[in-house]
């Protein structure tokens, strides 16, 4: 398999936590998304925590249900919400990095994560990208997204290579 190495898409631009949290929707909530050995991929709106890594107070753990509406009425900036603003202004990454992978890999010590999808970009300092998802009932569901450096790729190779088959 050739792989091209292009520029990233555009990163995203957002004025509040509720712009931000609407995109996110338009982006991932309701798309279909398959690796390529044809297991779907899930994304649903709780996965917004750990890919914006939100906080509040501190606290990084939410319930959907109380806290959505929080985040909606946010018009105007964070309100008490702080984010990762690296990792939220590049979720327009994900469909890409899920349609279209350079590398899956199986990791062999399962930390956080039981698969990543990699996707390498012609940027400087941290070229890769990283998707990594849990397996759930017949389904991958992200757990986190993030930038890699080229020396730090090889943490995330450590496993058995899923794709491309060689």
């Amino acid at each position: 398999m050739e792989v091209t190495i292009k520029k990233p898409p555009e990163s995203l631009a957002f004025t509040s936590l509720a712009d931000l949290y609407e995109q996110f929707h338009t982006l991932l909530i309701g798309k279909e998304f398959r690796c390529p050995s044809g297991i779907p991929i899930l994304i649903m709106p709780r996965h917004f925590f750990h890919l914006v890594k939100l906080q509040k107070r501190g606290q990084t753990n939410f319930v959907l249900e109380l806290e959505e509406p929080l985040i909606r009425a946010t018009q105007q900036g964070f309100g008490e919400h702080a984010i990762n603003e690296k990792r939220a202004r590049t979720l327009s990454w994900i469909p890409e990095i899920l349609s279209e992978p350079h590398e899956i890999w199986e990791y062999d010590v399962k930390k956080t994560a039981d698969e990543v999808f990699i996707r390498e970009y012609d940027k400087p300092g941290s070229p890769f990208r990283a998707v990594l998802l849990l397996r759930d009932q017949g389904q991958l569901m992200p757990v986190t997204c993030m930038t890699v450096r080229r020396t730090g790729i090889k943490e995330h190779r450590k496993g058995r290579k899923l794709w491309p088959k060689i």
